[in-house]
């Protein structure tokens, strides 16, 4: 039964119709004139492509029907309708043949032959079926028992006047990525008309078409487009989408609770509300509620197993989709009145239809906003047995995202701004490509969006002089190759000349010609001509004295063998008080559910405060990542100190505890997570009262097989080979300074070594430059500088470094750029991550 359209979509179709057949007028005209028939193709890519954006839901698909149904009843057009996913070609066919049933419908697999599609019809169809190496592609691409190649049988439709349509279903989930695709549509299909459907406005992807083919799709202003809010009134689409997403109250904690379990909790007990509400309104409709978990098998069983065993639904009701697209299997599923919940996979958020869905958990985030639109639309649809229903409570006029990753709100909220930055507009009808006849001679010439008509005209007529800047065309003349001989004789080692003559002129003989009678004879021993290289590659060491500036001793600190029974100090220094002890039954969190519409940034109406269990599995891995941080302890011995010595800080205070050890280790952890600083503590006055300063030998002199860069003020007069980028720039900075005394690149774990130990637990710490500034006062004028790139800033590690201070040389300066940067900049620390300080100056390093 067909659909009637709403007024919208009318006005919207009229435009779009009213757009193509000004195209055909241009058609026509091309094909009458002769001497501007070769220019069919200009025609086609200039103005036959148009884009149809719309919200899932307001009606698309219709849309695109009847504006193939209206233009096939002008003039014979073969379509070809290419949908995202195979597992969507017969929904396609179905929408097809119920709003156009005058339309016939093609089999690519057995309809290839010329009478069949001689007065047009439609080819429903995947861009993998025609433009792929797969069997099924091939088979289509090749002339068979079954009929003509697809490339022969547009050839031979065109031929008999039969024009070529078609239309892209989410043209955003690009066919543009296949190669093959690409070179299909403008080699072989090159449509006269062309639509490219989409849910995700202004998407990159349509840029990019018009790379690929050469297509003009113009500007939003050019395009048709449906508006959410006309969806809305016409009872399409729900009034709005409500994002819910969980803030932890301690961020301390919140890497211990399972927001997948928190977000799956809430959405099944909004969607039984959901349930209830439909039936108490007399609406005979099962709600279905959607699990997007992350690509991986165990992801989704593990899932559908806390669905059935936890939140009590029937192994029946909960479906799990495992395939990598949408499938007919999916699309069943989704309106199987029996499933309640159905689990799929990111992979698969595009294009399946889920009417009776309200409810979606999305158990890993996606910052893209084109995901985003994906995943509004899935809950945004209006089941049919609610349009027209004027009485529904406020809550079945919405659908709900609940969030496990707070983060990927991003991509939804951008979502949610692009679908509400679309309005209800018809196309632009006026085509970009004009007809001028001047002195007889018709011309074609493309006018965009906004410009004017312009002719260059001369003293003898019209003619074309400039590009499409209007600026003239510059013939570039052929630049004539130069052969450059570069110098590489090195004037302070005539030894390094002589043996590289020596190898280039064997390597010259090798490549000339083997003309004898002009080439001399090559030597009765090739090795000889190139040992004096091979020697001196061997035996050549660059030596680099230590400059007499600098002081042949520098400060450090050192850490001592740690004592045989150190894990049991550490447990033996453990404050187990009572108000740490008392910290072991509080297993729960606070968590901040925060609730926001997606549409218009309205929040807090439905926020509340919730409470959730800290996973005991979740709480015994943090605890023993806090174990395996402390440096040089063995944590197979350290855990059953600790445990032993928490049972009896427990007797000593009175308190109960549970006989079972697995329980009593359960608190144990949960003590050790609410209360970090009380092993780190007990660590640290072990280990760092051992810490002692100790004098460090700077070598005398540095070799290197490589002739390293000079450097006025290094410590041995040259740039060492193993700085990174930043690094050298930093180095180059100082060297160039005049406050600078000199300058030393600071080796990692070697004799030498400036090493900090007392800064954190007992980790070494090697600052990246030992620096002598003038008045600064410290022990011989020295600053310890370390180099932090840009995507170090935000590690837990890195940024734990700042603050660090030496005995005798003062406190660690940081500096770093972000990627992309000219500039350093000094660092501080400002919460969790390091921030910029102002400009890199040395006259900093003074103080």
């Amino acid at each position: 039964m067909p659909i009637d359209l709403k007024d919208f979509q009318n006005d919207v179709l009229d435009g779009m119709v009213a757009r193509f057949e000004n195209v055909r007028a241009l058609y026509e005209r091309v094909e009458r004139d002769a001497s501007l028939s070769s220019r069919i193709l200009e025609a086609r890519q200039t103005d036959g492509a148009l884009v149809l954006q719309a919200p899932t839901g307001s009606g698309k698909t219709i849309l695109a029907v009847e504006m193939v149904r209206r233009l096939s009843a002008r003039e014979r057009i073969l379509w070809f309708w290419f949908a995202p996913y195979s597992g969507l070609v017969e929904q396609s066919r179905s929408v097809l043949a119920a709003q156009a049933p005058e339309i016939k419908l093609f089999d690519l697999r057995v309809d290839r032959q010329s009478d069949k599609v001689r007065s047009g019809g439609v080819f429903v169809t995947t861009w993998s079926s025609v433009a792929t190496s797969s069997v099924e592609s091939r088979r289509s691409r090749t002339r068979d028992d079954d009929g003509l190649s697809v490339d022969e049988l547009i050839l031979l439709a065109r031929a008999e006047g039969v024009r070529i349509g078609c239309v892209v279903d989410e043209a955003h989930h690009g066919f543009h990525r296949a190669a093959q695709a690409r070179v299909f549509f403008k080699a072989v299909l090159a449509p006269d008309y062309a639509l490219m459907m989409t849910a995700t406005p202004r998407d990159a992807d349509l840029t990019a078409f018009e790379a690929d083919t050469g297509y003009t799709l113009g500007g939003p202003a050019d395009w048709a487009s449906v508006s959410r809010t006309d969806a809305v009134e016409a009872g399409l689409l729900k009034r709005g989408v409500r994002m819910v997403r969980f803030i932890a109250s301690d961020d301390n904690l919140s890497q211990l609770l399972s927001f997948e379990r928190i977000a799956l909790n809430e959405c099944a007990k909004a969607h039984r509300n959901i349930q209830h509400m439909l039936e108490a309104s007399g609406i005979p409709l099962t709600p279905l509620m959607l699990v997007q978990v992350p690509n991986g098998r165990d992801d989704q069983e593990s899932t559908r197993q806390y669905l059935v065993e936890v939140l009590g639904f029937s192994a029946n009701a909960v479906k799990v989709h495992t395939s990598d697209e949408p499938d007919p299997e999916l699309l069943s599923l989704a309106n199987d009145s029996t499933v309640e919940v159905l689990i799929f996979k990111m992979a698969v958020a595009i294009g399946f239809d889920a009417p009776r869905a309200f409810t979606l958990a999305a158990l890993r985030g996606a910052r893209d906003a084109g995901f985003g639109v994906q995943v509004i639309g899935r809950i945004l649809r209006r089941h049919s047995l609610l349009q027209g229903r004027g009485d529904l409570p406020p809550e079945l006029e919405h659908g709900y995202v609940f969030l496990a990753n707070s983060a990927s709100q991003e991509g939804l909220l951008t979502a949610g701004h692009q679908i509400n930055e679309m309005t209800t507009q018809a196309p632009s009808i006026g085509t970009q490509t004009v007809i001028t006849v001047l002195g007889g001679a018709p011309e074609l010439q493309v006018v965009r969006t906004g410009e004017s008509l312009q002719l260059w005209i001369d003293s003898e007529g019209v003619t074309r002089t400039g590009n499409d800047d209007g600026q003239p065309i510059i013939n570039l003349a052929d630049i004539s190759e130069s052969e450059v001989e570069p110098d590489i004789s090195d004037k302070s080692c005539p030894e390094f000349n002589e043996a590289v003559q020596g190898a280039f002129g064997l390597l010259e003989l090798a490549t000339n010609d083997a003309d004898t009678s002009t080439n001399p004879a090559p030597p009765s021993n090739p090795e000889q001509s190139i040992l004096p290289l091979l020697n001196l590659e061997s035996s050549q060491v660059y030596r680099y004295p230590r400059a007499s500036i600098v002081p042949a001793m520098l400060k450090a600190e050192n850490k001592p063998k740690l004592p045989q029974q150190f894990e049991e100090a550490i447990a033996d220094h453990v404050d187990f008080n009572e108000t740490v002890l008392a910290t072991r039954l509080k297993s729960r969190i606070q968590i901040h559910r925060n609730e926001s519409s997606l549409f218009d940034d309205a929040e807090g109406e439905h926020d509340e405060d919730i409470y959730a269990r800290l996973p005991p599995e979740y709480v015994a891995r943090r605890a023993e990542n806090l174990r395996l941080k402390l440096v040089d302890s063995n944590d197979r011995e350290l855990q059953p100190l600790l445990l032993e010595r928490f049972r009896s800080s427990l007797e000593r205070n009175c308190y109960d505890y549970p006989e079972d050890e697995e329980l009593l280790l359960q608190q144990l952890d949960l003590v050790m997570v609410r209360n970090p600083s009380i092993l780190r503590e007990a660590y640290r006055r072990v280990s760092l009262s051992r810490i002692v300063d100790v004098d460090v030998a700077l070598p005398g002199e540095i070799s290197s097989e490589l002739k390293l860069m000079t450097a006025k003020h290094n410590a041995y007069g040259c740039y060492p080979a193993d700085l990174n980028l930043d690094e050298l720039a930093v180095a180059k900075t100082l060297d160039a300074s005049p406050l600078v005394l000199w300058w030393h690149r600071n080796p990692v774990k070697r004799p030498e070594s400036v090493s900090l130990y007392r800064w954190d637990d007992g980790k070494g710490y090697y600052p990246d430059f030992v620096v002598a500034v003038k008045s600064r006062p410290a022990l011989d004028q020295i600053a310890l500088l370390e180099v932090k790139g840009g995507h170090m800033w935000a590690n837990e590690d890195e940024v734990g470094k700042y603050g660090a201070k030496h005995p005798n040389y003062g406190q660690v300066f940081m500096i770093g750029r972000r990627r992309g940067e000219e500039t350093f900049h000094h660092l501080r620390r400002e919460g969790d991550r390091l921030t910029t300080d102002g400009d890199f100056a040395v006259e900093r390093l003074k103080y």
